[in-house]
Order: C-alpha cells, then sequence, then structure tokens
C-alpha cells in the first residue's frame, strides 16, 4: 500500500482534474448564455414598438395614487423591466407628481427620496402624503412643505397636535385644492386654545375641499366660506355643526367616527339650516345623532352607514324619518346601511328618489326583505317610491336574486302614467373579498338568469358582479 502522503496527492490531483472539468464546462455554459444573450438583443418585442407617448400613456394607467410606496408597485416596478422603461418612467412627469403615505423614520433619507421623486415630475402639480408618526421630524416635514408650497395641489399631513400646531406658515399655497390633517391622537376641549394654522386666510384661494380627523375645526384656521366639500371624522357634534355653519358654500359633507368622549346632548346644541348641502354622508357611531339638527332644503344624495347598519330598535325612527320627510322633495339618492333591518317606513316619504342602494343586504333576516321587495312591487305598492329609476343591492351574493325580487322587478319595469318612473337598472354588488376563493360565483343560477334576460329584453340594464366588472351573461 502506497505511504499516506502519495494517496493525499493522488487525491489533490484527482480533485484538480475534476475543477478542470467543470470549469470547462462552466465556460462552455457562459458562452452559450452569451450566445443567447446576443439573439435575445436582435428580438424584437411588440411593446417596444409602439410610440413612446402612448407607452407613457400606458404607464400613467398603472398608478394607483392609494397604493403605498412599494418597489413592487408603480411607478418603481416600471423602473425594474428594461433600461428603455426605465429610461420612458423617469422622463414620463406624470409618474412622479404624486407620494402617497412617505413616513419619516421609516423611508431612508425621506427628504432627499422626496426631492429626487418631485425632481422628476417637471413643471406638474404635486399631491403629497406625508407622516411624522415618531414626533421626531417636525423640521423635516415642514421643510418639505414649504419648499413644494408653490405646486402642491392636494396635502395631506398625519402627524401629532404639536407638530400640527407649531407648523409654522407658509406665505401662499396658491394652487391647493384638497388638504387633509389627521392627527395622532383624539382632540379635546383643552386643545381648543391651539391653533393651527398651515397658511393665512387669503393664502389658499383655490382650496376647496377639507379633511380633518382628529382634529377641532375650531383650532384650524381656515377659508372656510370658500370650501365645497369637507369630511370630518373623530370631531364632537358640537364641532361638525359650528363648521356646517362656516362652511357657507358646502355641497358635500362626510361625518364619520364619532369623538371619544366629550359629546353634549342634542337639547344643547342649536340646529343649522344649509341651503347649499347637496350630498350628506355619515358614518358615525354615536348615540347623539345629526339628523335633527339639520335642515338641508336643496340635498340630493344620502348615505347612511356607521350605526345606521346595525339599526335594531324603533327608537330611530324618531331621528331619521322625520329627516327623511323633510328632504323628501329634492333627495334624488339614497344609500343605507342594512345589517340587520331597516324599517320601510324610512323609504315611504321619498317620493321623487330616482336611485336606492341597499347595503349589505346579505345579513338581512327574510321577513324585512320581504318587506322590502314586497313594498317594491307596484302590483300591490303603486306609490312606494314611484319614481325609482336605479335600484342596487350592493355588497352582497349572487343567491339574493329570487323570484319574489324578479316579480318586483318585472313590476317596474313599464310605465303606466306621468307620476310613476320605468325601473332602468338594476344592479347587485357582490362583496369584495380579499382572496379571490371566497368571492361569490359568478354564475346565476339558470332558473335566475332566463328571468333576467328577459328584463334585459324589456330594456332594463342589469349588473351583476363587482362594481367595475359586470359578469351577467
Amino acid at each position: 500500500m502506497p505511504p499516506p502522503h502519495v494517496l493525499l496527492r493522488q487525491r489533490l490531483s484527482d480533485l484538480d482534474a475534476n475543477i478542470l472539468h467543470h470549469e470547462s464546462i462552466l465556460q462552455e455554459l457562459k458562452e452559450q448564455r452569451f450566445t443567447l444573450l446576443s439573439e435575445l438583443d436582435l428580438v424584437t418585442y411588440p411593446v417596444l414598438t409602439l410610440p413612446l407617448e402612448i407607452t407613457a400613456e400606458i404607464f400613467k394607467w398603472c398608478i394607483d395614487p392609494d397604493v403605498l410606496l412599494l418597489p413592487a408597485t408603480a411607478p418603481l416596478l416600471l423602473t425594474r423591466i428594461c433600461r428603455h422603461w426605465r429610461a420612458l418612467a423617469f422622463s414620463t412627469p406624470a409618474l412622479w407628481d404624486s407620494m402617497n403615505e412617505i413616513e419619516f423614520g421609516v423611508h431612508p433619507q425621506t427628504e432627499t427620496f422626496i426631492e429626487t421623486w418631485f425632481s422628476r415630475a417637471g413643471a406638474r402639480p404635486l399631491s403629497l402624503h406625508i407622516v411624522d408618526s415618531l414626533r421626531l421630524y417636525s423640521d423635516a416635514l415642514e421643510s418639505v412643505i414649504h419648499r413644494h408650497a408653490s405646486r402642491l395641489q392636494s396635502l395631506n399631513v398625519m402627524a401629532d397636535l404639536e407638530t400640527l400646531t407649531n407648523f409654522a406658515a407658509v406665505q401662499s399655497f396658491p394652487i391647493l385644492r384638497k388638504l387633509e390633517l389627521y392627527c395622532l391622537a383624539h382632540s379635546d376641549e383643552e386643545d381648543a386654545g391651539h391653533t393651527i394654522q398651515f397658511f393665512s386666510i387669503q393664502g389658499a384661494p383655490a382650496l376647496r375641499q377639507v379633511c380633518l380627523e382628529r382634529v377641532l375645526p375650531s383650532m384650524v384656521s381656515m377659508p372656510w366660506a370658500q370650501l365645497t366639500n369637507m369630511t370630518l371624522a373623530g370631531v364632537p357634534l358640537s364641532e361638525c355643526l359650528d363648521a356646517l355653519r362656516w362652511a357657507t358654500s358646502l355641497h358635500e359633507f362626510h361625518r364619520g367616527g364619532s369623538a371619544e368622549e366629550g359629546e353634549q346632548s342634542l337639547s344643547e346644541e342649536t340646529p343649522v339650516i344649509h341651503s347649499s348641502l347637496l350630498s350628506l354622508a355619515i358614518f358615525a357611531h354615536d348615540e347623539g345623532d345629526i339628523l335633527p339638527l339639520l335642515t338641508l332644503p336643496c340635498l340630493q344624495k344620502l348615505k347612511l352607514g356607521g350605526r345606521f347598519s346595525r339599526y335594531m330598535a324603533d327608537p330611530m325612527d324618531d331621528d331619521v324619518v322625520p329627516f327623511l320627510s323633510r328632504i323628501s322633495g329634492t333627495l334624488r339618492t339614497f344609500e343605507v346601511g342594512m345589517s340587520p333591518t331597516v324599517p320601510v317606513q324610512w323609504l315611504q316619504p321619498l317620493t321623487q328618489l330616482t336611485t336606492l342602494e341597499l347595503i349589505r343586504p346579505l345579513s338581512l333576516s327574510p321577513p324585512f326583505k320581504t318587506d322590502i321587495i314586497r313594498a317594491l312591487d307596484r302590483r300591490t305598492s303603486p306609490d312606494f317610491l314611484p319614481k325609482l329609476q336605479s335600484f342596487v343591492f350592493s355588497e352582497c351574493r349572487s343567491d339574493q336574486v329570487d323570484d319574489e325580487l324578479l316579480d318586483a322587478l318585472g313590476s317596474r319595469c313599464d310605465v303606466t302614467d306621468a307620476a310613476h318612473a320605468r325601473l332602468e337598472s338594476f344592479s347587485l354588488i357582490w362583496a369584495t373579498f380579499e382572496y379571490p376563493s371566497a368571492a361569490p360565483n359568478a354564475r346565476l343560477p339558470l332558473m335566475n338568469v332566463l328571468p333576467l334576460r328577459a328584463l334585459a329584453g324589456r330594456g332594463m340594464r342589469i349588473h351583476i358582479g363587482t362594481r367595475d366588472q359586470n359578469s351577467f351573461y
């Protein structure tokens, strides 16, 4: 037997030979790869033959303003496909005029990142949603806003009360149309002495839309009279009423998420008459509701959610029915959450209503659904919602279509006289599910499809599916 050192040298020689063999294979593979890449470079992809203007327009449609800034979403994703797309994306200003929820202390070098992003937007108006949840970057937040104030058309700031109240007012936001302020903690009466002033009263001449969440309107220096759209959330009832009094030109008002505490009783509040308000949406869960205190002679659209979607007892009729009676002459669109029930008498005064949307009827008890559908059947209730032209079930399943509903729809297909409108459309909007596997079956039973086709043949528009896609066939 050879000595150990001879065996070791033989083993080393074998390994060297094996390495040389595999290196030759690797070199051959690299040469094949280079050849394939050269051939791929000669391939003409149809999408790359499009005029740059068309590709840039397609890029614009990839932008979702509500999606967080992530490498896997546009516009950043578009820069990672190939060098041609990267160059085109960087040279398309419309992709870089908006930043959604950029957070100081979370995104590295936030100020530099914002400057680089907006530098690609050219001269376009800018939209900025900025967050300081760590309460350590108020100076940087203020600096960014001041630097871009002249080009901001939409500004959303989420910070603590101290940061908001210490903000040094900008001389002018000349094109700012929308301002959203979110306080990280509820404001209360002890905070009423503070003032939030992002600009002077004349410093935002284009401002029309304001959203305040957990920020008292009385704390904010605002050109209230020029606003046309206002959203208040986490704000006491008294503050909501005051804001309505100040915003005399308001067309749309949304109220959601009542204050945690400190609500006054309705008897302590002075009613509000608002003659320009056209649309009202309420999602508050407080017991001291705003409806009894409102007189809205021009209201055309109403949406009730929040505690209205959990209606359980008759006492709410004392709030809702008188209000609906007051607006019955002008109301055209009514959206209401119905879980588990909403009384038919809510709808009876609405003689001029043209669009009714019932939200989440999936959880309705059968007796209530029967009451609503029975009332819609013109053969038994000819004067119920006589002007109705569009009827919508939303956030529900396809199995809500049954014989009783089909009969009610059919009874409204024909116009009998000038006092009764023809039902022109029926929509059943599925609930939005996070996972496709949980979505409702796209296909209706054939026994329901045929009657719906018959209704479509009589001129009724049928929509069954998501809000954006009609799966009716």
